[in-house]
């Protein structure tokens, strides 16, 4: 598998993803708190959600970090992220290292909203809690028809409104885009949201050492658009989770679907940003398995095309 080198089969400027003109921010406009002109929040709003994938469970559904000057009428976004086994998502989304459950061992800070500041990308990043502090990836009510579209929907109307400053609404069809990120066992929830999850503005996968399972799920949501620049898919895997081969699998059908751009590199060079401009990229890294997260978090934030912080 090594040898392979990076590969990049190069389309027209205008058809690569990503390579669009980069507008400068808006100068400071907001007068409402709705528009970003609000106090600061914490780094995260944690809440039970009926629609949570294991509602119930005593312990909040979603950890979400609003960023400062977040512009809830100027193209807003939206990542949505999926933790791994023996994690959660308040610890995920944080900056320091704690347990996901009382008396348990502290697992890593991944500083996922201190990366998505810096960015300075105008989306709200939603940490989906899953099996908190255990061995699964099971995806629980987010592998139900629209599941995705319902936490979301509940999310904005009966929680985010009010955080955001009255009257401010969210619309889930009226997001610009959202991008879905998984680490390791989160694989399962982010194929259960792309095959059931009825939101449409997903524009963007990225596995971080994630690539277990569902490849045909995966490959089914890239190729229903024909592998064209429209969808893109992220696959950032090690030498040694165990996703290297499906990982190279992936690759090779991404090269022989379409003559779209894929940046294809199973070297161990560390990232190049340029790459992450590609529609499709396969890349493997050299970090360990569990520092994916806050290694790369920011870098393929930057490159998903989210309309810029105005303020």
């Amino acid at each position: 598998m090594r040898g392979r080198g990076a590969l990049l089969l190069l389309l027209p400027c205008s058809l690569v993803a990503g390579d669009v003109p980069s507008a400068s921010p808006e100068p400071t406009t907001a007068t409402t708190a709705c528009e970003g002109l609000r106090p600061p929040l914490p780094q995260s709003l944690s809440y039970e959600l009926r629609a949570g994938a294991f509602p119930g469970s005593g312990r909040p559904d979603v950890a979400v970090h609003v960023p400062p000057g977040f512009d809830a009428t100027r193209r807003p976004g939206v990542v949505v992220y999926f933790h791994g086994w023996n994690g959660c998502a308040e610890v995920a989304l944080g900056d320091d290292d704690a347990p996901c459950s009382d008396g348990g061992d502290p697992r890593v800070a991944s500083h996922l909203a201190a990366q998505l500041d810096a960015t300075r990308a105008n989306a709200l990043l939603v940490a989906v809690e899953l099996r908190a502090d255990m061995p699964t990836g099971e995806p629980g009510q987010l592998a139900t028809l629209g599941g995705l579209r319902a936490l979301l929907r509940e999310l904005f109307d009966e929680h985010l409104a009010a955080d955001l400053g009255r009257p401010c609404s969210l619309e889930v069809d009226a997001l610009e885009r959202v991008v879905v990120v998984a680490h390791s066992g989160g694989y399962q929830a982010a194929a259960a949201v792309l095959a059931m999850g009825d939101v449409p503005s997903i524009t963007e996968v990225v596995l971080l050492d994630a690539l277990y399972g569902a490849d045909e799920v995966f490959a089914r949501w890239v190729g229903d658009a024909g592998f064209d620049a429209s969808r893109r898919l992220v696959d950032l895997y090690t030498c040694c989770g165990g996703t290297l081969e499906r990982s190279r699998a992936f690759a090779a059908l991404a090269h022989d679907a379409s003559p779209l751009v894929v940046f294809d590199d199973d070297g161990d060079s560390e990232l190049n940003g340029a790459a992450l401009k590609r529609p499709f990229v396969f890349k493997r890294v050299p970090r360990p398995h569990g520092e994916l997260p806050q290694a790369y978090f920011a870098a393929v934030v930057d490159a998903a095309g989210f309309a810029p912080l105005s303020r």
